[in-house]
């Protein structure tokens, strides 16, 4: 191999564009590998359905990898589909070390996705639930590296800005109609809601991000006359930047996640690193930097899934979370002020300790040092 007469660094090939959470994994890599000297350059992996607005790195970007080391941030299943279309350049992995950065979201990772082996040296996964689910099926390294987190949000957004009332505690909760609801179950969120408060309860509001419900009218139709009784639930489905996405978390008061997979959580992250409390599913990724003084952990059980979703198939099982504990969370924040602000201070403390850009860029760093790469 001579990819030591090639220059050391980092190529990172993946939707550095796209507004949509592997577009975000991406480009936090990127603050990740900033934040640690790494030499580096960005591939911009068009082929996404997502909007390709985000720009924020457009400075990095190469045509063709200039160093000796890939970082592929594009999922197991897209990676071997693009590589025989060759939109994912044969020639860009001759003599390189190539490392498959991959989030799944249940406990088994897909026997008919080994193939995807073959392409990479190694994988990296954002957590040790991710570790599990696909270190069973290789015997290459599999390295946990989690995500950088870092949420710049603009301060002159208010909720005026978002049409949002003032004096009332807010709940978010946001998901991709795309990335399949019945993973992110807002609907768990909306029933835990109803029985914390009646629907004219003036003192709360829970506020529906929803990405992508253009492609998916019905679905939004559905969830709109679902809450349709309640003046205190409201949905936000128009486009918004990164930086409006960023302002509205911050306005927020508590964020809420009853998922039923998640193999990072990145929204749970951030809002976490915003000194949000947050409520959410005590399973999967989240539960590596999650802990009853720093978030509400929410009971759950384990159910096989009834049936196919995407790529999530009925031979597995994911959390079913349990409502009513949900609901208890979201009356104490209320009602309990100075639990509220306990937890979201202790959020934001094991955020910025242990996964701000520049812890995790020391972790790639030591182990692209520790393989000889840079």
């Amino acid at each position: 191999m001579n990819k030591h007469h090639m220059k050391k660094g980092v190529n990172l090939i993946g939707y550095a564009r796209a507004e949509f959470g592997l577009g975000e994994a991406c480009r936090l890599a990127a603050k990740a590998l900033e934040s640690a000297g790494i030499p580096f350059c960005i591939i911009n992996f068009p082929y996404s359905p997502s909007r390709q607005n985000d720009l924020s790195w457009k400075h990095k970007e190469a045509v063709a990898p200039l160093y000796n080391t890939n970082i592929f941030f594009i999922n197991a299943d897209q990676m071997y589909y693009h590589y025989n279309k060759n939109s994912l350049k044969r020639a860009w992995f001759i003599n390189r070390y190539n490392i498959g950065y991959w989030h799944w979201e249940l406990p088994n990772f897909p026997i008919y996705w080994n193939e995807n082996f073959n392409l990479v040296n190694e994988i990296w996964v954002p957590s040790q639930f991710t570790f599990q689910s696909i270190s069973k099926n290789t015997s290459k390294p599999v390295v946990i590296m989690p995500h950088g987190i870092l949420v710049e949000f603009p301060t002159n957004m208010n909720r005026k800005y978002f049409g949002l009332p003032e004096n009332r505690f807010l709940f978010l909760t946001m998901y991709d109609i795309q990335s399949t609801s019945a993973r992110k179950n807002p609907n768990g969120v909306i029933e835990a809601f109803k029985e914390a408060f009646k629907k004219d309860d003036g003192q709360v509001g829970l506020v529906l991000k929803v990405n992508n419900s253009n492609h998916f009218p019905k679905e939004l139709a559905k969830l709109k006359q679902k809450i349709a009784e309640y003046e205190n639930i409201s949905v936000i489905d128009k486009i918004l930047s990164r930086q409006e996405l960023n302002g509205l978390m911050n306005e927020m008061d508590s964020y809420v996640s009853l998922h039923r997979a998640e193999g990072f959580g990145l929204p749970i992250a951030e809002a976490m690193s915003l000194g949000k409390p947050v409520i959410a599913t005590n399973w999967s990724g989240n539960v590596d930097f999650f802990n009853e003084n720093n978030a509400c952990l929410v009971d759950f059980y384990l159910e096989k899934i009834e049936r196919n979703y995407g790529p999530y198939h009925a031979n597995q099982e994911w959390a079913e979370p349990n409502i009513f504990h949900a609901a208890n969370y979201m009356t104490k924040l209320v009602h309990d002020r100075d639990y509220a602000n306990k937890i979201g201070l202790n959020a934001q403390k094991t955020i910025m300790s242990d996964f701000s850009p520049k812890i995790i860029g020391m972790k790639y760093k030591s182990r692209l040092i520790e393989l000889g790469l840079i």
